[in-house]
């Protein structure tokens, strides 16, 4: 039992020193220093245990019966990080297994960005929208050239068609292009027209400040979705709301140019083959990217409405490509987001306006944690450093860098629910409850771009 304990422990004592070193790189100085105090004192425990023991003090039956329980208790502790405990069999039928009562379609229109584009939470809030958005050069020129991506959505079919392939291969030749063209998650699935917008917003024909909203039906024939991910950089991700805040909105707008970029030229190279295809991104999209996410198996929708990916976490911008290809869908995975989110709860009693509910709604006809998104948007635009608050991204126990101590972490966490437990209790004690931030002020007028002159002026 003593070489049992000396080794499992080791383990244990080297994985906290790891993960101390770790913490500092990242720096996270309160997380490395408990770290390197919680090393310290296994140390010192093993030290001294093997020191009692070469000295014959724990040879007694009372000193061996406690060795033995603790060494069994470790052990089921150990063993039970690499047993599937606590699964959600609803979580492998996707969204499916969300559906409750009846499903309702979903008016572009009335998404909170859109509200506020044509005057819906005051003339100042959609002025402040697009301007805040130039504030800072690097998201202002990312944004502004997603919205320049809006026509490249669709285009052109080839009228000679390649074939000679099947479902499989194309599949396989659809996954390996997109990540050729810089995505870092794919997935497939079929359209789902209840996350298909009933109408699309029009941002060119929207008067800006003042409305109306002007849409569009959507009359999408699709059959199967090409959902695309890409990673957003974690240090400027975890600038929000602080003093270098602008870092944190220039990654937003840069991955999701990256992101739109990505499926307007899969889409561009599929119609290339013959085949019908549209991309849809932020500023041109018909349909919900994070449910068929979830259906593609990227991962789980969390309590904030984000998807959260077993590889980056919550940490990633979607974007996708429906076509007529006859493509293989993906399969909805189980990570326990679902069991994670209901434990944790870090976003919920961070979030600056509380517009994250403690507990699940039918939300059209589908059972999730809801959101309110007019105090979520009121937020963004009050302040020079709230725009484009990732907050609840920031202080999600996912959310970490693709670095051994949290890659162990995160696998271990998407099998076991102790393991989940434990992830849950590591970022509390080691990293806080919760995150301290200060309101920055504007401290001057903030010009529109001038791209806004086509947008609807």
């Amino acid at each position: 039992m003593f070489y049992f304990l000396l080794i499992l422990v080791s383990i244990y004592a080297l994985f906290t020193f790891w993960f101390a070193i770790t913490a500092f790189r990242e720096k996270c100085v309160r997380a490395g220093t408990l770290g390197i105090v919680a090393f310290l004192v296994m140390a010192i425990a093993l030290f001294l245990y093997a020191w009692a023991t070469s000295k014959g003090l724990l040879s007694g039956s009372t000193a061996q019966t406690i060795q033995l329980v603790f060494g069994v208790i470790l052990a089921l502790f150990t063993i039970s990080m690499f047993i599937p405990l606590g699964r959600n069999p609803k979580a492998l039928s996707g969204t499916t297994g969300m559906a409750e009562g009846t499903a309702e379609k979903f008016n572009q229109k009335d998404t909170a960005f859109n509200i506020a584009h044509v005057g819906g939470y005051g003339p100042e809030v959609a002025k402040q929208r697009w301007a805040l958005q130039s504030r800072d050069p690097f998201g202002g020129i990312y944004w502004t050239l997603v919205m320049g991506l809006r026509g490249q959505v669709d285009g052109k079919v080839n009228h000679e068609k390649k074939k000679g392939f099947s479902p499989q291969e194309i599949t396989e030749e659809m996954k390996s292009t997109a990540k050729y063209a810089g995505a870092d998650l794919v997935g497939i699935t079929t359209v789902k027209d209840d996350f298909t917008y009933s109408e699309g917003f029009s941002y060119e024909e929207s008067k800006l400040e003042v409305g109306p909203a002007v849409t569009t039906p959507v009359d999408l024939k699709h059959k199967h979705v090409i959902v695309l991910a890409k990673e957003m950089n974690f240090d400027r991700i975890n600038a929000t709301l602080t003093d270098k805040n602008d870092q944190s909105l220039g990654e937003v707008g840069k991955t999701y140019y990256e992101i739109a970029q990505i499926a307007c030229a899969l889409a561009a190279y599929i119609r290339q083959l013959g085949y019908s295809a549209r991309a849809h991104h932020l500023r041109n999209e018909q349909i919900f990217h994070v449910p068929h996410a979830v259906d593609a198996g990227l991962g789980e929708q969390g309590r904030f409405n984000y998807l959260i990916t077993k590889e980056y976490g919550p940490r990633v911008r979607l974007a996708s490509v429906t076509t007529e290809l006859e493509l293989i869908e993906d399969k909805p995975v189980d990570i326990g987001v679902q069991d994670f989110c209901n434990n944790c709860r870090l976003c919920e009693r961070n979030c600056p306006t509380q517009a994250l509910a403690d507990e699940k709604a039918v939300v059209r006809g589908y059972r999730k944690w809801p959101q309110e998104q007019a105090k979520c948007f009121s937020f963004w635009v009050t302040g020079g450093n709230t725009f484009a608050c990732t907050l609840c991204l920031k202080i999600c126990p996912w959310n970490k860098p693709r670095c051994f101590v949290h890659k162990a972490s995160s696998f271990f966490a998407t099998r076991s629910v102790v393991a989940r437990r434990v992830l849950y209790w590591i970022t509390v004690i080691f990293y806080g409850k919760t995150i301290h931030w200060k309101r920055i002020p504007l401290t001057e007028e903030a010009d529109m771009p001038l791209e806004t002159e086509s947008w609807g002026r």
